[in-house]
């Protein structure tokens, strides 16, 4: 596939954001709730939203030679990652090439640990990258990195 010119798939939001500006691009995501509860030593889920614009694709895992998207949290002491979770993709041919894609709205899911020492009432900000490529039938685009932010408060 042959790079273009560059148009962001998404404006990633901060979960305080209400709704996506209106903006040429290739779709929107956006954070979880503006703001997520959690128990010290307690597990939660934070998420994004993505909704791709007609034509256009997002890799999924498992897309040899392609760059699927993916959530990567800044580390800090506050929290530990675990796991994140996708949603079912499509198996699309693509160049005579069959690979997994979200075409349609979808929620990427990341389980993250409080630490067990966080004191009730405090809040606690994640941070992250989501970095994805978006492509149509004919070309990929350059790669992108959308920031999104979470605050949790400690029950």
């Amino acid at each position: 596939r042959t790079p273009a010119r560059h148009y962001p798939l998404a404006r990633a939001l901060a979960p305080h954001d209400r709704a996506p500006a209106p903006r040429p691009g290739h779709g929107t995501t956006v954070g979880a709730a503006a703001e997520v509860c959690g128990v010290a030593g307690g597990e939660l889920a934070l998420w994004v939203d993505g909704e791709p614009k007609p034509g256009i694709h997002v890799y999924a895992p498992g897309s040899d030679n392609y760059i699927p998207i993916t959530v990567t949290l800044n580390a800090q002491p506050e929290i530990k990652t675990g796991k994140l979770a996708y949603p079912k993709s499509e198996r699309v041919t693509l160049l005579d090439e069959k690979v997994s894609v979200y075409q349609k709205p979808f929620r990427l899911t990341q389980d993250v640990t409080l630490d067990k020492g966080a004191k009730a009432g405090s809040t606690v900000t994640v941070s992250g990258i989501v970095n994805y490529q978006a492509c149509d039938d004919r070309v990929c685009y350059a790669p992108e990195k959308a920031p999104v932010t979470w605050t949790v408060l400690v029950k």
